[in-house]
């Protein structure tokens, strides 16, 4: 009977340290998710006031990845590693918007690491490990939010930014190609269907404005003012 007794004991401390390393990865999961929202009020609001507010909610993220790692120590990391990873992927994402529209490049593995590192008694010392699939996946969801950048940096005709975004994914989907024709990954083979229908939006749209761009250019200044002038003594005679 001690022996069943101490099976259920077991059992239950696993169950009950798997549940709490789950809730902190959809807390994780939602606050980044509010990072990627607040990213993308850059089109709306200053930079610097849209990267403090990201530090703010970054900060926020480190002491839950912080929690999370008092429950994540030796082979624990790999053991609740399907748990927490949805968390990881997430925040990937947030940070990997966040490093493109700061610095205009793709966050890297050893960025991301560094981002989660903490310094404890002048050691520097990872909240939590990441493997090679959980940036690969976190990374292959920022097309989505790139996009929709790129649909509101069309309101504001800012051509400029819908070339970043162009280049970016152009670079992003010669990366992944190059993976997974290296290595078979099913959850990433997954998400190449949305990598490939984002850059064809942004390409669509980045001709669209360059073509209407040329046209215009083409136009003589003086017929443009000789309709205006039309159209308001038109307005003055009704």
């Amino acid at each position: 009977m001690k022996t069943f007794l101490a099976y259920r004991n077991t059992l239950d401390a696993h169950y009950d340290q798997r549940e709490r390393v789950i809730k902190c990865s959809r807390d994780i999961t939602a606050l980044s998710k509010k990072m990627v929202f607040s990213l993308l009020r850059i089109t709306q609001d200053s930079p610097e006031k849209v990267f403090k507010d990201v530090e703010f909610k970054h900060n926020q993220v480190l002491e839950l990845f912080s929690k999370m790692s008092k429950e994540m120590q030796g082979s624990n990391a790999m053991k609740y590693n399907r748990q927490a990873t949805p968390g990881i992927q997430e925040y990937i994402e947030a940070v990997g918007l966040w490093r493109f529209l700061k610095h205009n490049e793709l966050i890297t593995k050893k960025q991301v690491l560094e981002s989660l590192t903490i310094e404890s008694d002048g050691k520097a010392t990872p909240l939590v490990s990441v493997t090679d699939e959980d940036y690969l996946l976190g990374i292959s969801d920022l097309p989505g939010e790139v996009n929709r950048y790129c649909i509101n940096s069309i309101g504001k005709g800012d051509r400029d930014a819908v070339r970043k975004c162009l280049a970016f994914l152009q670079m992003l989907k010669e990366g992944v190609s190059l993976v997974l024709s290296v290595r078979k990954y099913n959850n990433l083979e997954k998400k190449v269907p949305v990598l490939n229908s984002s850059l064809e939006k942004i390409e669509k749209a980045f001709y669209s404005m360059t073509i209407r761009e040329c046209e215009m250019k083409n136009i003589d200044p003086a017929i443009i003012n000789t309709s205006g002038i039309a159209v308001e003594c038109n307005m003055d005679t009704s």
